[in-house]
């Protein structure tokens, strides 16, 4: 961590509120990205960033540089909260969520011709459940074991909902490469 960042840090810790708007104005949008895979919009995932933020100054006198990186500290901070927000809805059913068609991208290639924006956008568009869990295993990095834990449902659920998942991907992925303009 460069000397700048762990200046930041120490200012935080010491409650100065010049730092915390300069470690807010640093992070915010890598948050905020967090923050909108699991957000059903983006006021919600502007939710989601403010009060993880407000943890993260709250509880950034236990932060340990020898432990680990700031960025994913924060970033497992704001994942919390939207998970947090997700148990307070209540309105996510994992078991019940079914896939209408069952079709299955033929090209293994076929993600070198999405641009970022693109598959952002189709994993946006998964039902909640599918998408919680992708982006909880493929991106953040979760085990089933751990994603269970956070949302309260047993792993070969965490798992049945990934396959799920992917398996929506692939069709969204054959639709919009079946549609594209040239």
């Amino acid at each position: 961590m460069g000397i700048q960042v762990d200046h930041i840090i120490n200012k935080c810790k010491e409650g100065c509120r010049q730092s915390q708007k300069t470690l807010y104005m640093t992070f915010a949008d890598d948050l905020m990205a967090v923050s909108i895979r699991y957000a059903s919009d983006i006021n919600e995932a502007k939710d989601i960033l403010q009060n993880a933020f407000i943890k993260i100054f709250s509880q950034i006198s236990t932060f340990d540089e020898s432990k680990g990186s700031l960025k994913p500290w924060m970033s497992k901070i704001v994942v919390n909260e939207a998970l947090q927000l997700i148990r307070k809805k209540k309105n996510v059913r994992f078991s019940q969520l079914e896939l209408v068609h069952n079709m299955y991208a033929k090209e293994p290639d076929i993600f070198s011709q999405l641009s970022t924006e693109e598959i952002t956008a189709m994993i946006g568009k998964l039902p909640p459940g599918y998408k919680i869990v992708f982006n909880m295993y493929v991106i953040e990095g979760f085990s089933h074991k751990e994603i269970s834990e956070h949302l309260g449902i047993a792993e070969s659920a965490s798992r049945s909902q990934l396959s799920r998942a992917k398996k929506l991907l692939q069709e969204l992925i054959v639709q919009h490469k079946m549609f594209k303009v040239c």
